[in-house]
């Protein structure tokens, strides 16, 4: 089974100024996503997309293959590329490389606490269930979710019922963007897939956008390599 994850990187930054490049401890921010996706023993390939020679050296020095992406492809609201043909341009130029893609792991730099564990996790409960056609990390989070109204600026809450127990409310979870497993040849063969989750604690899906967020990721990680902690892990998630 040909198993393949990609990652787009553009150079450019709308939120942290050349944020895959952004040094996590030492380390560039795509390094950690590239690492943890080639520890996963279920993946054979790992493709950067990419327009920017660091992130392209980056890649590379990981052991992973580049993706030629041209500057018309790093906006979708350019207007100099349509944004529908990239999926089946970086699928042909893998098809190319490496043959028929049967699974489709896609990955995302800003989860830079996202683990090989994880993604082995979501991978067999995919193939686990044979109605399924993609699966998608989520994290349970907590306390109070308000919308603003944007017509006069009020606070309403997502969920509110008076005679309800905050114990007895649904669950509300998070979904780390950019991150999926796709099973390439069911969804070419089958009608009727659903998609599917796979629960992770709420700090697995920290998504890192700013210098705040780098702080944080930084903490984890160091969390993560104290041996003390390992032992204290509660989540049943490796770490």
């Amino acid at each position: 089974m040909n198993v393949v994850a990609v990652l787009m990187a553009r150079g450019s930054g709308s939120t942290l100024k050349r944020k895959n490049a952004y040094p996590v401890l030492d380390h560039p921010m795509l390094w950690w996503a590239l690492t943890e996706a080639k520890k996963a023993k279920f993946i054979k390939h790992v493709f950067v997309w990419t327009e920017d020679s660091e992130l392209a050296d980056i890649t590379r020095q990981c052991g992973c293959e580049v993706i030629p992406r041209s500057e018309d492809e790093i906006s979708y609201h350019s207007g100099f590329s349509n944004p529908n043909s990239w999926g089946p341009e970086r699928d042909n130029y893998i098809y190319q490389k490496t043959g028929t893609i049967d699974v489709k792991v896609d990955l995302n730099c800003n989860f830079v606490l996202m683990t090989a564990e994880i993604l082995e996790g979501m991978f067999w409960k995919l193939m686990e269930d044979p109605m399924a056609g993609d699966i998608w990390p989520v994290a349970e989070v907590h306390g109070h979710y308000f919308m603003e109204n944007p017509k006069n600026n009020k606070l309403f809450p997502v969920w509110h019922c008076q005679n309800l127990d905050r114990q007895s409310y649904p669950k509300f979870l998070v979904r780390g963007s950019g991150v999926c497993i796709t099973h390439v040849l069911r969804q070419k063969s089958m009608v009727g897939l659903q998609s599917i989750y796979y629960e992770v604690p709420e700090r697995y899906l920290l998504d890192v956008h700013d210098e705040e967020g780098v702080e944080l990721a930084e903490f984890y990680l160091r969390r993560r390599n104290d041996p003390k902690a390992r032992i204290n892990e509660q989540s049943g998630v490796s770490s």
